[in-house]
């Protein structure tokens, strides 16, 4: 049987929040596809791996100025310290979430997976802003070492595949785009359709960061909604607290922070997308973005930007509609009033379902990977 190693700074198996749960359900998609999977930890529990990595943190800042530790050579050398060289050489595949200091650090000959949801270059002043020149040339480096020293580069979105190939050179044949998943349970009610009799509507909008996530543009597009006779309401979840120019605004359910690990509070974030008939984010940077995946698991049309990774998981006019940066909430309001006016709710929520079962659950992964490892892996290493 085929062993992969599986390369992490927690234990992948149990650990279901770390990276939003990529490394647990990768992990466990990787396992589902039929090969036998090892963790391969390097000890970022202990004492002198955070005491090394912090001090090699302060002299990158001082060497580098603003910009990220993880994406210097320093780094990569001071965690491959900690690295299991035993379990690298047992197993047959490498596989690398994240982790770009690893991907370069890793002494071996095994074949490598990276895996990621975005390149330094495309993140420069799109997610990271103000680094340094010294420390954007440090990152730029680092990414073009782990893509070439990668034998596989799988992305999660085609926007990512298209940096890694046009910025970084990555051979086409060997790029790969795997959508993340959804992390809902296998039985889930749909979301709901609108309330036609009554022309209503029920928006569901989820994210921590307000300005990022696009919160006022899509508090405009359902005032604009309600204005025009559509009786909506805009519940908003993920924030611990609601702006104060919003309080008052009686279309608004704020629902709050809800704490996944709570099984009680988790019911209740699970029942929203049951109650709420369409998702809503016009979001102004994403890589990737796993609410898209859930929106999809519960058959919910989508309302999106078209930015970043949004297009590997919004479809237009399959499971929802991405508009332009330029777009203002007025504009969200017009393309939801089409697609309500239209009815074609229910057309879009089967389109949501069909994506989340193809491509954005992480079942569908699991059968991409188990594709990937009989049709490109295996044949490769009998040739």
């Amino acid at each position: 049987m085929l062993k992969v190693g599986y390369l992490a700074p927690v234990n992948p198996e149990v650990d279901r929040m770390a990276w939003s749960g990529t490394y647990y359900n990768t992990y466990h998609a990787i396992k589902s596809a039929g090969v036998d999977v090892k963790w391969i930890p390097y000890g970022s529990q202990g004492i002198l791996f955070k005491g090394l990595t912090k001090f090699t943190s302060l002299v990158y800042k001082i060497s580098y100025g603003k910009g990220s530790s993880t994406h210097s050579r320093m780094m990569s050398k001071i965690h491959e310290l900690f690295i299991n060289q035993k379990l690298v050489n047992s197993v047959d595949l490498l596989f690398v979430p994240g982790q770009i200091e690893m991907v370069v650090g890793l002494k071996t000959n095994k074949p490598i997976i990276y895996y990621t949801d975005g390149t330094f270059s495309k993140m420069i002043n799109y997610y990271w802003f103000g680094f340094s020149s010294k420390a954007i040339k440090e990152g730029n480096l680092m990414e073009k070492l782990a893509v070439e020293k990668a034998k596989y580069n799988f992305r999660a979105s085609d926007w990512a595949a298209k940096s890694t190939i046009e910025d970084y050179k990555a051979n086409t044949q060997n790029t790969y785009v795997f959508p993340f998943g959804a992390d809902v349970p296998d039985k889930i009610n749909k979301a709901r359709l609108p309330d036609y009799e009554h022309n209503g509507l029920k928006l569901l909008f989820s994210g921590k960061e307000w300005d990022r996530k696009g919160g006022d543009i899509a508090v405009a597009a359902a005032n604009y909604l309600n204005s025009i006779g559509i009786r909506c309401k805009l519940y908003i979840v993920g924030m611990k607290s609601l702006p104060d120019k919003l309080k008052d605004k009686d279309f608004i359910k704020f629902i709050g922070y809800i704490d996944k690990n709570d099984p009680s509070e988790y019911k209740r974030y699970l029942d929203l997308y049951h109650e709420c008939n369409a998702f809503i984010l016009p979001t102004r940077a994403e890589c990737a973005g796993l609410v898209f995946a859930e929106a999809n698991a519960f058959g919910m049309p989508i309302f999106a930007t078209e930015t970043g990774g949004v297009t590997s998981y919004v479809l237009n006019d399959k499971n929802g509609y991405t508009l332009p940066l330029s777009a203002k909430g007025v504009d969200f309001g017009k393309c939801i009033e089409r697609v309500y006016k239209n009815k074609e709710f229910k057309r879009l929520s089967n389109g949501s379902r069909d994506v989340y079962l193809n491509l954005t659950s992480w079942k569908a992964w699991s059968r991409h990977f188990k594709d990937f490892i009989e049709r490109d892996f295996l044949s490769n290493d009998e040739k």
